[in-house]
């Protein structure tokens, strides 16, 4: 009789704990599947120009979107001016990234995208972040100098329905040398992106 009652009991608390964990009021649509696109945008703006750009304004500013691999405290913002700094970047980025960095990214550092006529005329400004989730993606908003102060808005365009993933980012962006900077601000403003 003692084991009648303990399989009873066993078998209510299972009933309760599927019965507890199990409902919810969602509607059942199907989920979004996930995107398996490259997370690299390449060459969709057009190239930079000799002409500082108007206060805001980032149409002709050329920006490279690439993933790779997350790692804690990774947030770091890099003014580059020529071909030395830019090869002891990514010899300091392959020592730590080596299998995640995509053949445009390798391309860039180390085929003469970057090469020394470039950097007579332009710097770039790297810069590395995480995300939480590998789905969030960036936007440069707007470019901003102050007094020597260069700010940077980037838009983080986070989906409604994300994966759980945490992802490296590191965003190239070109820029004229008529900008004369000694600091650079980054400011990453939140767009939740509608289902």
């Amino acid at each position: 009789m003692k084991k009648f009652f303990l399989i009873m009991a066993l078998v209510l608390t299972l009933v309760f704990i599927l019965s507890a964990c199990g409902g919810n009021d969602m509607p059942s649509t199907p989920q979004p599947t996930p995107d398996l696109t490259p997370d690299i945008d390449t060459d969709t703006t057009p190239p930079p120009t000799a002409e500082p750009q108007p206060p805001g304004d980032v149409s002709s500013i050329k920006v490279v979107y690439s993933r790779i691999s997350w790692r804690e405290n990774m947030f770091e913002t890099v003014k580059i001016q020529s071909v030395d700094e830019l090869q002891d970047f990514y010899e300091n980025l392959k020592a730590i990234d080596i299998n995640s960095l995509d053949d445009d990214l390798v391309w860039r550092f180390t085929d003469g995208h970057y090469d020394d006529e470039f950097f007579t005329s332009h710097f770039l400004v790297l810069i590395t972040t995480s995300e939480n989730s590998g789905s969030n993606r960036h936007e440069l908003t707007s470019i901003e100098e102050n007094n020597g102060v260069l700010t940077i808005h980037i838009d983080r365009l986070l989906p409604y329905i994300g994966t759980m993933d945490m992802a490296g980012w590191l965003i190239i962006i070109e820029l004229s040398n008529d900008y004369s900077i000694n600091e650079t601000n980054v400011i990453f403003n939140d767009v939740q992106l509608e289902d």
